[in-house]
C-alpha cells in the first residue's frame, strides 16, 4: 500500500465551487491546467507507469509534465504521444540489464573475436602507457540506442513545448552543482543527461557543459511544472528520502543516497507545492530492481487505486468546466527517414573509410531507428569507440534527414581484469592487455595471463588484410601448467604435472555473419612428470607439428547461459614430425619401451566436432542439445594426444564435457557423446538447467562393433546458474551409474 497519499483540500473546495456555479473559469481566471511531476528513482520509477494507468482510467488530462531521471523517460514518452499501455509494454519487454550496459548482442561482434568478447569485469583504457579512468562506470551505449529508438519521431522537434503535452526534464551541472531545466534541445541527449547517475553513468556534454542526474539537486521537480503554467499539480514520488544505514544494501543504494543529500531541502519544498502527492510503497525494492518491473508497476497501480474516486471526481469536475471536449489526436510516429547525406564527427585516429564500410549507411537509403542502432552497434563492436551517438537534421521534407554521427574514440590500448574459480583449476586472477593498433592500423594484439594455482598464458596478433576485416592472419601462442589425474576404471590412481605450449599461424576468412574458416600450421610441446604415482610411470616430453583446417559458427544470443542459437566447431588436423623423449616404467619400476606397450609414433589424422544448439520453447524455457565427437585415424599412441571426456566447462585440450565424470576420467582415441537438456529462467538472471548425456568411447571405426558394455557411459546433472557482475556462476551436481559417484562442481567467472 502507498506509504503517503496526500490531497490538499483546495482541490475539492474548488471542485465544489465549480459544480455549484457551473462557471467556466475559476479563481485562476481560466480552466485549471493540470501538471504532472514524476520523480527519479531508478527501477522504482517504473511505479510511475502504474499510477499513470489509474490517472488515465480516471480521465485525468495532463497539460504539463516535468520529470527527473527515470521520471524523465516515462514523462517524455507520455509527452510525445505514447499511450500508457505502450509505455507499460515498453517497460515489460525491454532487456534492462542490456540497456544499462555497454554489452552488445554477439551478432554484431566480428566472428573471429566473438568467443572472447566482453569477458572482463573491469576494462580500462590505456593511453601513452597510463591508465585512463572514465567519469562513470557505464557509458551506456545501448541506453543511447534505446532512447533514440523510443524518441525517433521527435528528431525534428527541438522545442519540448510543442509536444502533444509540453515537457521539461532536469539535470545537474557537474561543475557548478546547479539545476538545469531543459525545455528545448536534443530530447535524447537531455533525457540521457537527466539520468546520468553520478559515478555509475558517464557525464553528458550539452553546449559545452557537462551534466549528471537531475536527482542530485531536484529529484522531484514540482517547481518546474508550476513555472510551466500548471495550476493543479499531481506529483508521483518513488523515493523515500534519506534512508538509514541499515537500509543501504547495494552500491547503487549508497550512490542514490549521496545524490539525495543536496536535494533533501528542495524536495521538501517541492512536496509542499504539489496539490496531490502519490508515493507508492516501494520499500521492498531498490533502484536496481528492474527484474521486478511487473510488481513495481503494480505497486503504482495500488497507490493510485486508493484515491481513484477522488481522482475521478476531480477529472469530471474539470471536464465540466472545459469549453470544449476535444482530446489530443492519436500521434503519428515517424518510423523511418530517407538519409540525404551522412557526416562523421569526432574521428581522429580511426579512418572514416573504415567507419563508412562498417556502418554501411549511404545517401538515399530509407532507415528506421532500429537500422540506425544496428549500424551504430556494428561500429561500436570494433572496440574503437567509447560512445557513438547521432543527430538527425530535417531535410527537404519531414521524410528526409541529414545524419550526423558523433564519435568518442577510445585509446587504442586497454587493460582488462577478471577473476575465475572452478573446481578443477582452482582460483585465478586474469589480466589482459590489448591494442587495436599494433605497429600498423589493421593489426591488433593481446597478451593474457592467469595467475593462480594453475597458471595459463595466451598471446596473439591479428593482421587484417583490409579495412573490411574479412580476411586476416592470426599468430597465437598459448600455454598452461597444471596437475591432472589419471583414472583406471573410474578411479584415480596417479597424478601428473604438465607444462603445455602451442604456437600457431593461420589464415582466416569470414564465410558469413556468424562464421569463419581457418587454415594453418601449429606446433606444440608438452612435458609431463609424475607427482603422485602408484603404478605405470611416464616422465619426459613430446612435441608435434600439425596442419589444421577449422570452421567456426557462433550464433548464440549471449556468451554465457545462452537461450537460443548454435555454436559449432568442426576441426580436421594432420599431425606429423612427432618427437617423444619419454622414460616409462611399469608397475614394478622396470623400464619399458613404446614397442613393449604396442605404441607406434607415426603421422595421424584427427577430426573433431562440437555442436551446441539452443531452441527457445517459451520466453523462459529453452531446450539444449550437444553433439561432441572426435576420432584419431591411423593412431596407435595411447596416451599421447588422446581425447578426454569429463568435466563441466570446456577449457582443456581435446576435452569433451560430460555430466557425471571428472576431467580426464576417460581418455580415448575416439569418443562420441550426446547431451540433451533444458534451461529455465527462474527469475532475473537465475537459471536451472537439467541435462542428460551418454557417450561411447574406445571404439575403432575399422571394427563394425562400436558399442559394448565396456565402452558406454551414462550421466545426468543439474546446473544452478547465475549471470553475475563477475561473469557466469554455476553449481553443478551430477551422477553416472557407471562410476556410482555423485559429483559437485563450481565455476565462478569466465574461464580462461
Amino acid at each position: 500500500m502507498a506509504k503517503v497519499l496526500r490531497i490538499y483540500p483546495v482541490i475539492f473546495l474548488m471542485s465544489f465551487i465549480y459544480l455549484l456555479s457551473g462557471a467556466s473559469v475559476c479563481a485562476f481566471g481560466q480552466t485549471p491546467k493540470i501538471g504532472l511531476t514524476l520523480s527519479g528513482g531508478g527501477a522504482k520509477g517504473l511505479a510511475h507507469i502504474g499510477v499513470l494507468q489509474i490517472l488515465d482510467s480516471a480521465g485525468i488530462k495532463v497539460d504539463y509534465i516535468s520529470g527527473t531521471s527515470m521520471g524523465s523517460i516515462i514523462g517524455g514518452m507520455l509527452a510525445v504521444g505514447y499511450s500508457v499501455d505502450e509505455i507499460e509494454n515498453f517497460a515489460m519487454t525491454i532487456d534492462w540489464d542490456k540497456t544499462f550496459s555497454s554489452r552488445l548482442s554477439p551478432e554484431y561482434v566480428h566472428p573471429g573475436r566473438r568467443e572472447d568478447y566482453y569477458k572482463y569485469v573491469v576494462q580500462l583504457p590505456l593511453e601513452k602507457g597510463k591508465l585512463k579512468f572514465p567519469n562513470g562506470v557505464i557509458e551506456g551505449q545501448q541506453l543511447w540506442n534505446t532512447l533514440n529508438e523510443v524518441f525517433f519521431s521527435e528528431y525534428s522537434n527541438n522545442d519540448f513545448s510543442k509536444f502533444p503535452i509540453p515537457f521539461a526534464c532536469v539535470a545537474t551541472d557537474v561543475e557548478t552543482g546547479e539545476s538545469k531545466v531543459f525545455h528545448r534541445g536534443e530530447l535524447v541527449k537531455c533525457i540521457r543527461a537527466s539520468m546520468a547517475i553520478p559515478s555509475v553513468f558517464t557525464t553528458v556534454e550539452i553546449d559545452g557543459r557537462k551534466y549528471i542526474d537531475g536527482g542530485v539537486v531536484n529529484n522531484f521537480p514540482v517547481d518546474v511544472v508550476k513555472e510551466m503554467g500548471a495550476d493543479l499539480i499531481i506529483g508521483v514520488n518513488v523515493n523515500e528520502g534519506l534512508r538509514s544505514a541499515d537500509e543501504l544494501k547495494t552500491p547503487i543504494d549508497i550512490i542514490m543516497q549521496m545524490g539525495l543529500y543536496q536535494d533533501s531541502r528542495v524536495f521538501l519544498r517541492n512536496k509542499k507545492m504539489a496539490d496531490v502527492v502519490i508515493e507508492p510503497d516501494l520499500k521492498d525494492y531498490s533502484p536496481a530492481s528492474f527484474y521486478d518491473a511487473a510488481n513495481i508497476i503494480e505497486r503504482g497501480k495500488q497507490a493510485g487505486r486508493l484515491i481513484y474516486p477522488k481522482l475521478k471526481h476531480l477529472a469530471d469536475s474539470i471536464a465540466a468546466l472545459r469549453s470544449d471536449s476535444s482530446t489530443i489526436p492519436p500521434r503519428h510516429f515517424a518510423r523511418a527517414v530517407v538519409v540525404d547525406s551522412v557526416h562523421y564527427i569526432g574521428l581522429n585516429k580511426v579512418r572514416s573509410w573504415f567507419v563508412r564500410n562498417t556502418m554501411d549507411i549511404h545517401p538515399g537509403q530509407k532507415l528506421s531507428a532500429y537500422q540506425f542502432s544496428g549500424a551504430i552497434n556494428r561500429a561500436f563492436a570494433t572496440d574503437y569507440f567509447n560512445r557513438i551517438t547521432y543527430e538527425l537534421s530535417p531535410g527537404t521534407d519531414t521524410s528526409h534527414a541529414t545524419a550526423n554521427f558523433v564519435f568518442d574514440e577510445k585509446p587504442f590500448g586497454q587493460v582488462g581484469l577478471s577473476i575465475n574459480y572452478n573446481t578443477f583449476a582452482g582460483v585465478g586472477l586474469v589480466g589482459n592487455i590489448s591494442t587495436n593498433r599494433f605497429l600498423y592500423y589493421n593489426m591488433t594484439a593481446y597478451a593474457k595471463l592467469l595467475v593462480g594455482e594453475k597458471p595459463c598464458y595466451s598471446t596473439g596478433i591479428d593482421y587484417y588484410l583490409s579495412d573490411k576485416q574479412i580476411r586476416w592472419f592470426r599468430f597465437e601462442s598459448t600455454g598452461n601448467y597444471f596437475n591432472f589425474p589419471i583414472y583406471e576404471n573410474f578411479k584415480a590412481y596417479s597424478e601428473y604435472q604438465q607444462f603445455y605450449n602451442r604456437i600457431s599461424l593461420s589464415y582466416n576468412r569470414i564465410t558469413g555473419k556468424k562464421n569463419y574458416v581457418s587454415f594453418g600450421y601449429g606446433s606444440y610441446f608438452q612435458n609431463v612428470k609424475p607427482k603422485i604415482n602408484y603404478g605405470f610411470q611416464i616422465d619426459g616430453s613430446f612435441s608435434s607439428s600439425e596442419f589444421f583446417l577449422q570452421w567456426h559458427h557462433n550464433s548464440l544470443n549471449r556468451p554465457a547461459f545462452a537461450q537460443k542459437g548454435h555454436n559449432i566447431t568442426l576441426l580436421s588436423a594432420f599431425f606429423f614430425n612427432q618427437e617423444a623423449s619419454l622414460s616409462m616404467k611399469d608397475e614394478n619400476g622396470i623400464a619399458v619401451s613404446f614397442k613393449d606397450l604396442g605404441i607406434e609414433i607415426k603421422n595421424y589424422l584427427q577430426v573433431k566436432l562440437n555442436w551446441e544448439s539452443y531452441i527457445p520453447i517459451t520466453s523462459k524455457l529453452s531446450s539444449f542439445s550437444q553433439i561432441q565427437a572426435g576420432y584419431n585415424f591411423n593412431y596407435k599412441q595411447d596416451f599421447i594426444n588422446p581425447f578426454n571426456l569429463g568435466g563441466t566447462n570446456s577449457f582443456l585440450k581435446n576435452q569433451m564435457v560430460f555430466s557425471g565424470l571428472n576431467e580426464y576420467e576417460i581418455m580415448s582415441k575416439g569418443i562420441a557423446s550426446l547431451a540433451l537438456g533444458w534451461r529455465y529462467n527462474v527469475m532475473y538472471q537465475f537459471y536451472i538447467s537439467p541435462v542428460m548425456n551418454a557417450a561411447v568411447y574406445n571404439f575403432d571405426l575399422e571394427n563394425p562393433v562400436l558399442l559394448n558394455k565396456d565402452n558406454f557411459v551414462l550421466g545426468a546433472g543439474i546446473n544452478f546458474e547465475y549471470l553475475s557482475a563477475i561473469g557466469p556462476v554455476s553449481v553443478t551436481v551430477s551422477y553416472s551409474p557407471q562410476t556410482k559417484k555423485i559429483l559437485s562442481y563450481i565455476n565462478m567467472g569466465w574461464s580462461f
